[in-house]
């Protein structure tokens, strides 16, 4: 069956929307650009990362850990370490603290801290979700842009400034990135991410305030989801089932900052296997 003729390619549509590596390779055939969602924390961390001056580059966590470790000596980087400890990890917080900037970690403003960084100027980040997607969606030979609700807007208005150089209709695949089945459930299995949904149809408001409104039902469904419960995503993405197990795990600031909307007007764009602030 072609990209064209399956019922779940949403290929007719300007904009579309699924889930995980299955979704993506079901809607990006024929696509001009990728938006790749990872809330809780992936993308986050890569926005974050980008406002404080750090480039990322996606790798799947547990897989091939030694070439992670071999590309970012190449490109005089460090591999990401783990949640708590010194540097920088898959926590968005660890980004905005290794920059020694004052005030909360990953206040809004222009990308760079206002005095000295320790902040390296490349990290290898694996993560099981939106660092393995990333990674999968690389050789698409596309850009692929981190979103976050922080710069859900900035999105919106590159995707606006490529459909403009492309100059013809621009075909957009959002990719939530949801999370791995927890414990006692199926292996391999994907689990709905609330946090996930709502930046993926807070994106998809931003291009439809924009004139891109030729959505797909699956993009549409998620962007209802995020105009009728935009004033209360702060709240929905801080408890969700992501945000309390990163409450409970000590790391509610990378929630919150997740929950901040249009905080940052980055966008990082992957090239070349890295994601830099464009």
């Amino acid at each position: 069956m072609s990209a064209t003729t399956d019922p779940f390619g949403q290929a007719k549509y300007q904009v579309r929307f699924d889930w995980g590596a299955a979704g993506a390779d079901r809607i990006v055939p024929g696509v001009h650009a990728v938006v790749l969602v990872d809330a809780l924390s992936f993308t986050t961390a890569v926005v974050v990362a980008a406002e404080h001056g750090t480039a990322v580059a996606p790798w799947p966590s547990g897989d091939d850990l030694d070439g992670a470790a071999a590309f970012a000596a190449e490109h005089g980087g460090v591999v990401a370490g783990q949640r708590g400890e010194a540097g920088p990890t898959l926590s968005p917080s660890s980004f905005a603290a290794a920059t020694g900037a004052p005030g909360s970690p990953g206040a809004p403003g222009a990308p760079g801290p206002s005095g000295p960084s320790d902040a390296p100027p490349l990290v290898v980040l694996p993560s099981p979700n939106g660092g393995a997607l990333a990674h999968r969606l690389g050789v698409l030979g596309v850009p692929v842009i981190a979103a976050s609700m922080r710069n859900r807007t900035a999105v919106a208005e590159r995707l606006l400034a490529l459909q403009a150089e492309h100059g013809d209709r621009f075909m957009i695949a959002i990719v939530a990135a949801g999370e791995q089945a927890i414990a006692g459930e199926e292996p391999g299995g994907l689990r709905f991410a609330i946090e996930d949904l709502l930046v993926a149809g807070a994106v998809v408001d931003a291009l439809v305030a924009r004139g891109v409104d030729h959505t797909s039902p699956e993009a549409a469904v998620a962007c209802a989801a995020f105009e009728g419960l935009a004033r209360a995503t702060r709240h929905l993405i801080t408890a969700s089932g992501s945000g309390v197990e990163l409450r409970e795990r000590g790391f509610a600031a990378d929630a919150l900052l997740a929950a901040e909307r249009d905080a940052t007007d980055v966008v990082p764009i992957l090239y070349d296997g890295v994601f830099r602030a464009q």
